[in-house]
């Protein structure tokens, strides 16, 4: 069910092999323990612990989620029903994965750093999870359209939240255009995965520099 996204990533973004990401799902539990109640509202909750043994981390997916990903089309579907579902699934996993490759790499992470990759990996997993030039063309104009064109936030613009949600959308709108702009229209789906692993492997700043580079 999760490993789809897990080796879909990886697979992508060219990634040594992780933990498997169902080892560390947790229960409302341990998130209302942990940041309070109220924070599982979101659908999905990153938890990470650094302490003199490592950094620990859990991964909390709302069971409705979970339960519509068990009935889901077994690709990552724009059109499906469980589209909401997926963007949270892969959100999570997208956090796991990224936070454990800063640390295999002994580097640090920003929130807004996690926040960009997970939209644009949202985009990424969505348009290359099925085959042909002239469906991924048709599947990233659809998925522009939904993962950016009408976005709803929980927290307030005015909030610390809520400016970083923010930034990191309209970052990753811009940079979906951008891909589709130049390798999606063009056919050249190799080039594009050459640029997304780059892009993964910038760090936080350096990745909203590219944005506007491009």
């Amino acid at each position: 069910m999760l490993a789809r996204i897990q080796d879909l990533l990886s697979a992508i973004y060219d990634l040594a092999p992780a933990p498997d990401v169902e080892a560390f799902i947790c229960d409302r539990e341990l998130v209302d323990a942990t940041v309070g109640e109220g924070a599982v509202e979101r659908g999905e909750v990153l938890l990470v612990l650094e302490d003199e043994a490592g950094v620990h981390v859990a991964l909390y997916l709302d069971p409705a989620v979970i339960e519509a990903l068990r009935e889901a089309h077994p690709e990552w579907c724009v059109e499906s029903r469980d589209f909401s579902a997926s963007c949270l699934e892969t959100e999570g996993i997208s956090h796991f994965l990224y936070l454990s490759f800063r640390a295999d790499h002994d580097e640090q992470v920003t929130q807004l750093e996690l926040e960009l990759q997970a939209e644009v990996d949202k985009y990424a997993a969505g348009l290359l999870a099925g085959n042909g030039v002239g469906a991924i063309r048709e599947r990233s104009r659809a998925l522009r359209e939904r993962l950016y064109d009408r976005p709803r936030f929980l927290d307030h613009a005015d909030s610390v939240e809520g400016e970083r949600y923010r930034v990191a959308h309209r970052a990753a709108a811009t940079y979906a255009a951008s891909l589709e702009e130049r390798f999606v229209e063009t056919g050249r789906l190799g080039d594009l995965e050459v640029e997304l692993r780059r892009f993964y492997r910038l760090g936080g700043q350096a990745k909203l520099r590219w944005i506007r580079s491009t």
